[in-house]
């Protein structure tokens, strides 16, 4: 047994065999890395309980539809009314704690992602602090994070060696684009054209509420759509992504 662990290499007069292929180490223990593999896992749970939200948030639309109309027609009370709109705070409670969840654990991912490139020599032009930043700049639409998941999607190709610049001519992540539409730039789209997500504002006054709901009809059916698909795209993106990071790092091998 060698001082590494490894066992040493066969004598120099025996050949392998026809097409076998030897075992590749990949760069993990070479280098400082660190794990993304759990926390992808945990960020894919956490979009796969936003998309239930938000398919809840769907089904109750109709309610919220009928609710408002028979409060402005005067056919049920104030107290009726919210009471009917208790399940679909729910729904929009239970998305809004878990997309907070899916956030936080992915700047961390995507931070330690990035790290791991720059300590392998990928020479990104989005390095770690972006991962944080880049979500702020410019608010509420994600071309930073975008172009970040692009490069480190290349940037995690398996066939580049470390030091290699060959990894820059990877084929364009098409997942990552279909992602940046759904949820930054439809969500523009329908709120432009169909009112506000969040109908009434944070008024608490139930003929605000029921304005909100009837004048953001549109807004409703298509958001809860969109939440779902952005949701489901992005665990997409976190396991597509992580799947090559883990591929180039050696980090299912590593223990």
């Amino acid at each position: 047994m060698s001082a590494d662990g490894f066992p040493p290499p066969p004598p120099p007069h025996l050949a392998p065999p026809p097409g076998a292929v030897g075992y590749q180490r990949g760069p993990w223990g070479a280098v400082t890395l660190k794990r993304v593999g759990g926390l992808a896992k945990a960020i894919v749970i956490l979009v796969a309980v936003v998309a239930v939200g938000q398919a809840l948030s769907l089904i109750f639309v109709p309610r919220q539809l009928d609710s408002a109309r028979d409060f402005v027609a005067g056919r049920i009370d104030d107290d009726e009314f919210l009471e009917r709109q208790i399940a679909y705070s729910a729904a929009s409670a239970l998305v809004a704690l878990a997309t907070l969840a899916v956030a936080v654990l992915s700047i961390i991912w995507l931070y330690r992602v990035a790290g791991n490139h720059r300590a392998l020599q990928r020479r990104t032009t989005w390095g770690p602090g972006w991962a944080i930043g880049g979500w702020f700049l410019p608010p509420f639409l994600y071309v930073i994070p975008t172009l970040m998941l692009r490069e480190h999607w290349k940037a995690a190709e398996p066939s580049s060696p470390v030091g290699d610049e060959s990894w820059r001519r990877s084929p364009e992540p098409v997942l990552v684009w279909v992602w940046f539409v759904v949820y930054s730039l439809l969500p523009i789209l329908i709120t432009s054209t169909g009112g506000a997500f969040f109908y009434g504002g944070f008024s608490n006054d139930a003929e605000d509420i029921a304005d909100g709901i009837i004048d953001g009809e549109r807004a409703l059916w298509l958001g809860a759509i969109a939440g779902i698909a952005g949701a489901v795209l992005w665990g997409f993106v976190v396991r597509g992504l992580s799947a090559r990071h883990r591929a180039l790092t050696g980090e299912d091998a590593a223990r």
